[in-house]
């Protein structure tokens, strides 16, 4: 606008310039609006410089959009993209909104619980501000569209004046505000129309991206600048002012319907790079993004350090394709391996600026190069670095030069592509080298032949261990930066084969780093693959031995890791490998080792959905017909649904603390009774967490002083807020005397993390049901009795104050009623509770031999 103006002005000063200018105004087809006091967290209210104070964070504006131009003419599409408020005027917001809303706004949910649920939503934004409740639970909307491009601007009162009539009127405003609508439903919100489109106002709009003014042209007669951004130098014809540029959103002559950023940065770089060519500059566009470091300290930063050993195959046959190279190589016995230190001095620069070279030094073997040792020399190591020609793919990127006994040098070139598909193929991209080996010392050198290296998984599990931060100057800050550079080099592998210190930040401040120890078991294979729907699921194998093979599933809140934590002398996994099986440990889509966990979901898509793929695809990988399962509380729960809705392939089974009926104590009946999940799940509280630190902000710690004043936590002596927490979520699930100090005080806080509130709902329905139902509370399970047919033992701790040992009495007698009684067992552990029948510090001796017993049997 400030150029429209400019021209406009000049123009009454008498320079001669198109009758354009001013016309073809466009506001982007902007339109705001809100879905205000919805029931899920949205976070959406900046803090400006003010601290967050243990508030969610904000995080960047509009990185979700709802695009629906696709197969719609040009004119009706529009994009929706969600915004955030600027803090200075969150302090207002509990009250505009809750105006607008009584005044202007349309609830998309009805219902005396929502009425309720809606009024302390709003009760707690105007107490305790607008990070809280109604306003806390409020999704900007930001629209583009088409409104046209017949505005204009004109100087009146030596002002810049804007005349549309009846803009806001235009069709495409009254079609925006009903998508608008729609997109609240799911929210189950109020919508807030965009405040100043009203009929007080005869439809006025707001926009931020006003486009035209001096519309872009073949000529003069109906544009003001040229496809160069050139001003016209008068009112007809092409020729223009010397020098005279209008480089902006102006020259847009129409709407976009999108963000015009980007379209108006092209634009703009096009003219300046007419103009430079045509006065014989040039641009330099290798300059670096940012500014040479102009000091050194004497400080010595983090840096970092790694050994890798890779092995494959290689060919000389293969000039051009590395897979075709490696299947020769491997035909003919040409093996390639190296073994490879890489080392950084500067641990955040190799993590996030690509051009960071880390050095790399080793020994190559490959006998169809030289009989002897190759060493390696001028070895460069880049972490990430994108690829312009595959979409979504960074590389990991070796180069080394290769020196011969013989005297010959040849350019070693790796790169292993990882790319962001989800966690499918991680494996195979971590894990997988493609390479080219030049006759020579550069890559304009002739190739000599091409392959792929693979690291085994004994071995990737080495690797991890190796890695070591140089220059730390505390045990903590060495953790820290262990677990920063192995999740970001492995990802998801990291917390599998995570090296021997733990990440977590411990709930006890003054409490030291932990170290783990090592498994004794094999290195595992890690296999990530996809439920029927798409959602991530993982199993971890450790074969033992030919026996099984026996699949491990946890429970809710938790993952795989409770058969595998270190911190006991013992656990499950390393007690089943030592009698020769071949285990394969679970995550489901809720486990804590998924970043599905928080996602709302219930049972049922555990039961229907990943069971099947997890079960199906155990048998597909070790050939088998059927398997064995065992699997504890939620894992137990859900694994009975699925049996009960027709999984198949399955010969025997073990299940902890809970079945088919349930049974809890009456502190629990009474929390289910009051319906705390689902007031949760209507508040917009979508998960909690078990997880707490010392890192917390002010609210987790008043939360946790409110836990430590419970009449169980006094009465017990526990001080472990996180244990606390447990129990505040799912009831008193371990007898403390029963865990070790290590289990206590740092193994629950990695154990234990975030659950979905809608998995609580369900419990909270199979609770009142006292049987397993679906998430609507309807019984789709237990008609089906005949398909629990099969072996099955139960474990429960008689101590069991989450679910009592009645649960799996009942079950155990309707089965040995029904079927033959044979293939059924019960043990009731005394003196244990829930889970400390998996992680106890004597389960070994007292649990986990009934588990094998059973096992051994089928």
């Amino acid at each position: 606008m400030g150029s429209t103006e400019i021209l406009l002005r000049s123009k009454e000063k008498g320079l001669t310039v198109s009758d354009a200018v001013g016309v073809r105004f466009s506001g982007n087809g902007d339109m705001l609006g809100f879905s205000y006091n919805g029931n899920a967290k949205i976070n959406g209210i900046g803090f400006g410089t003010k601290k967050t104070n243990g508030n969610a964070n904000v995080g960047p504006c509009i990185t979700g959009v709802i695009d629906t131009r696709k197969g719609v003419p040009l004119n009706e599409g529009m994009i929706i993209e969600e915004g955030s408020i600027p803090g200075a005027i969150a302090s207002q917001l509990p009250a505009i909104f809750a105006l607008g809303s009584k005044f202007t706004g349309i609830k998309t949910k009805k219902g005396i619980f929502q009425w309720i649920i809606e009024k302390i939503r709003i009760f707690l934004s105007f107490i305790l501000g607008p990070y809280r409740g109604a306003v806390r639970n409020t999704q900007t909307y930001l629209v583009m569209a088409h409104d046209g491009n017949d505005g204009k601007m004109f100087l009146q009162n030596d002002r810049l004046r804007i005349s549309w009539p009846n803009v806001g009127k235009k069709p495409i405003f009254e079609k925006i505000s009903t998508i608008l609508k729609e997109a609240t439903v799911p929210l189950q919100g109020t919508y807030i129309k965009n405040p100043v489109w009203n009929r007080l106002t005869d439809q006025d709009l707001i926009s931020v991206h006003p486009l035209g003014g001096c519309p872009m042209g073949e000529d003069a007669s109906f544009s003001v600048v040229n496809e160069n951004c050139q001003v016209y130098s008068g009112k007809s014809g092409t020729e223009t002012h010397d020098g005279l540029y209008i480089m902006d959103g102006s020259v847009i002559p129409r709407s976009l319907g999108v963000n015009p950023l980007l379209t108006i940065c092209a634009i703009s770089e096009r003219a300046c790079e007419k103009l430079t060519a045509q006065k014989g500059f040039k641009i330099n566009y290798n300059l670096p993004s940012y500014p040479k470091n102009k000091g050194v300290s004497d400080e010595k930063v983090l840096g970092i350090e790694f050994t890798e050993c890779m092995k494959g195959f290689f060919s000389t046959q293969s000039k051009e394709d590395t897979e075709r190279g490696y299947q020769i190589g491997k035909d003919e016995g040409s093996s390639i391996e190296f073994l490879l230190t890489i080392r950084s001095e500067n641990l955040e620069e190799m993590i996030g600026n690509p051009d960071h070279k880390a050095t790399l030094f080793g020994t190559v073997k490959a006998p169809f190069i030289s009989k002897d040792v190759i060493t390696v020399t001028g070895g460069e190591f880049l972490l990430f670095i994108s690829r312009e020609d595959r979409v979504e793919t960074r590389n990991m990127v070796y180069r080394m030069i290769l020196n011969t006994e013989e005297g010959k040098k040849y350019l070693f070139v790796g790169a292993k592509w990882i790319q962001d598909d989800g966690l499918t193929n991680i494996w195979r991209d971590t894990s997988t080298l493609y390479t080219t080996i030049y006759d020579g010392e550069t890559e304009n050198s002739p190739v000599f032949g091409k392959g792929i290296l693979h690291i085994l998984p004994e071995d990737f599990a080495k690797q991890m261990t190796t890695m070591k931060v140089v220059n730390s100057k505390s045990i903590l800050d060495e953790v820290k930066g262990l677990a920063k550079f192995g999740s970001f080099f492995a990802g998801a592998l990291y917390d599998v084969y995570g090296g021997v210190a733990s990440s977590i930040v411990p709930w006890d401040k003054d409490a030291r780093p932990r170290t783990k120890r090592p498994l004794r078991v094999s290195s595992p294979e890690v296999h990530f693959f996809k439920a029927s729907d798409g959602a991530d699921l993982r199993l971890l194998r450790y074969k033992g031995g030919n026996k099984g093979p026996v699949l491990l599933s946890p429970g809710l809140g938790v993952s795989s890791l409770i058969f595998s934590i270190d911190t006991i002398d013992t656990n499950l996994l390393e007690y089943l490998f030592e009698n020769r099986y071949d285990i394969w440990l679970f995550d489901y889509r809720t486990s804590i080792a998924l970043s599905s966990a928080p996602l709302p979901n219930s049972g049922d898509v555990i039961a229907t959905k990943d069971y099947p793929a997890a079960v199906n695809k155990v048998r597909e990988l070790t050939k088998v017909d059927k398997i064995q399962v065992v699997a504890h509380c939620f894992g137990a729960t859900t694994f009975t649904m699925a049996l009960l809705a027709g999984l198949e392939g399955v010969r025997s089974v073990v299940l902890s603390q809970i079945s088919a009926n349930v049974e809890v104590p009456t502190s629990m009946d009474i929390k289910v009774g009051l319906h705390t999940a689902e007031i949760l799940d209507a508040l917009g509280i979508e998960d909690m967490t078990a997880y707490t630190s010392d890192k917390d902000g002010w609210l987790d710690k008043f939360f946790n002083s409110v836990l430590a004043l419970q009449p169980q936590s006094l009465f017990s002596h526990d001080v472990n807020p996180v244990s606390r927490r447990i129990s505040f979520l799912y009831g008193s699930l371990y007898r403390l005397e029963n865990l070790n100090e290590e289990t206590y005080r740092y193994g629950l806080g990695e154990m234990f993390g975030v659950s979905n509130i809608k998995a609580f709902e369900h419990l909270s329905k199979m609770i009142r049901a006292h049987k397993v139902v679906n998430s609507e509370g309807k019984d789709a399970y237990v008609p089906n009795w005949d398909r629990l047919n099969l072996p099955i033992t139960f474990i429960h701790g008689a101590e069991n104050r989450c679910y009592l040992p009645e649960s799996t009495e009942l079950t155990y007698k309707k089965l040995i009623d029904r079927f033959d009684p044979n293939q059924y067992k019960r043990h009731v552990i005394p003196d244990y509770g829930h889970i400390d029948c998996i992680f106890g510090k004597d389960a070994h001796k007292d649990v986990y031999p009934l588990i094998l017993q059973s096992l051994n049997l089928y």
